[in-house]
């Protein structure tokens, strides 16, 4: 009988409970410890490739812009100058003097990107040039009389609405560059290369808009954009003499006699000051665009 109730009343199981206890609730807290540093770690992991593809994107762009910035453009056209001296009837002569303006190919130039051809003359076809574009704005100045424009082949028409709205009438014109991040170890190894778009609108703002490349392993979802906005509107210049007036062509007749005034080779006017752009904003991070499907 005493065995039984000392059995009964013993503390060992009691404190090899508590033991256990306590040991759970060691084992709850080191779980949720290391459940919590699982986690930073991941945020940490997701912060550092943010702030890659961020430095990805953003080089790529203020590159891109930074030779916008440096380009220009000139419209350029030619004037024809002459005297039209008309024989009266009365043997006395009348002298009229005129001239005719035709635009010329115009002068767009970005360094490297936008590259001459071996003759020097413009090339609309170069990988950043909106040579075509920009004539195309800049024929709105031959208006009237004795004005003639490049042919339509020549010019190319920009979107009215904003380049980012889709469904602009005309179409939107696209120049697209493939850009690769100098001295930045493992960016180009772990997103690739880096795509970045430029388009231009009616008041010749430029729009940039860099992602990355999908056929180089990169996510295309992330985006940069930036816009550059143009410095000076290019203008005509008119000859200075008042009593000039302005003709499609010379007139013909017995009794007239034309004089051109001209060297034998007519010289090639420039618009000034040239059009030149400047960075007006550039997004701060990246932004996560809904994937296509």
């Amino acid at each position: 009988m005493k065995t039984l109730n000392r059995k009964l009343h013993s503390q060992r199981g009691a404190s090899i409970l508590l033991a256990l206890l306590f040991l759970l609730a060691c084992m709850m807290v080191a779980a949720s410890v290391l459940m919590a540093a699982a986690s930073n770690a991941g945020k940490i992991r997701s912060n550092y490739e943010e702030q890659q593809r961020y430095l990805a994107l953003s080089s790529a762009l203020r590159l891109v812009a930074g030779e916008l910035e440096k380009a220009e453009y000139r419209g350029q056209y030619t004037f024809n100058l002459w005297s039209e001296i008309r024989a009266e009837e009365d043997g006395t002569e009348t002298t009229t003097r005129y001239y005719s303006v035709t635009q010329a190919p115009g002068f767009f130039s970005c360094g490297e990107l936008s590259k001459r051809k071996a003759d020097g003359t413009p090339d609309g076809d170069a990988v950043l040039s909106f040579q075509k574009e920009l004539d195309g704005l800049f024929a709105k100045e031959f208006t009237g009389v004795g004005c003639t424009r490049l042919p339509e082949d020549q010019v190319a028409a920009l979107p009215t609405n904003p380049p980012s709205v889709l469904g602009s009438t005309p179409a939107v014109t696209t120049r697209e560059l493939t850009i690769k991040v100098a001295d930045a170890a493992g960016i180009e190894e772990q997103f690739g290369t880096v795509k970045v778009s430029a388009d231009m609108s009616q008041s010749r703002r430029i729009h940039l808009k860099a992602w990355l490349d999908p056929g180089t392993s990169g996510d295309p979802t992330y985006v940069m954009e930036a816009e550059l906005t143009a410095v000076n509107t290019p203008e005509l210049g008119y000859p200075e003499e008042a009593d000039r007036l302005p003709k499609d062509g010379p007139t013909t007749g017995d009794n007239i006699t034309v004089l051109y005034e001209n060297p034998e080779i007519v010289p090639t006017e420039q618009t000034e000051p040239a059009v030149t752009w400047r960075l007006d904003w550039i997004t701060r991070e990246i932004k996560k665009e809904a994937a296509d499907g």
